[in-house]
């Protein structure tokens, strides 16, 4: 049996595409939801969902592992840019940022005052909800 040059490239292809997993491709989709969520607050690939902190305190494991997005105001910001505490019209909670590796220059402007978060919701000692960040897009106008 003898296959042509282009028919065995074409070949090769497609067994080198077979061997690209799911997971690699899911990675490919994150990063890129996250570089969009950063530059203009929405996303390519996800679908989150637009929450509020009463929800996240509220979620009875619906939301839990999740894509959320969260906006509100700055209330407190931790040292070294690792954590904050933002807060809207329902409540406040805490968002951790030690996936985010920019947050440090996102939030040292003190004017950043106001930001939107895409982040997973996750729990916390005591089955406390934490947001656990992906992506930070600062200094969004409120919707109210």
């Amino acid at each position: 049996m003898s296959v042509s040059k282009p028919g065995l490239v074409a070949i090769l292809l497609a067994l080198a595409l077979t061997h690209v997993s799911c997971q690699k491709i899911q990675g490919i989709k994150d990063d890129i939801d996250e570089t969009s969520f950063s530059w203009t607050g929405g996303t390519v690939f996800g679908e989150p969902f637009q929450v509020t902190t009463k929800q996240l305190h509220f979620d009875t494991g619906d939301l839990f592992g999740k894509d959320v997005i969260l906006e509100g105001d700055i209330l407190e910001r931790g040292e070294s840019s690792t954590h904050l505490v933002m807060s809207d019209q329902d409540g406040r909670i805490l968002v951790v940022l030690t996936a985010v590796d920019e947050s440090y220059q996102i939030l040292a402007q003190e004017s950043v005052n106001r930001v939107k978060i895409l982040g997973r919701l996750e729990r916390g000692k005591k089955g406390l909800p934490y947001l656990l960040a992906k992506a930070v897009r600062p200094g969004v106008k409120s919707s109210q």
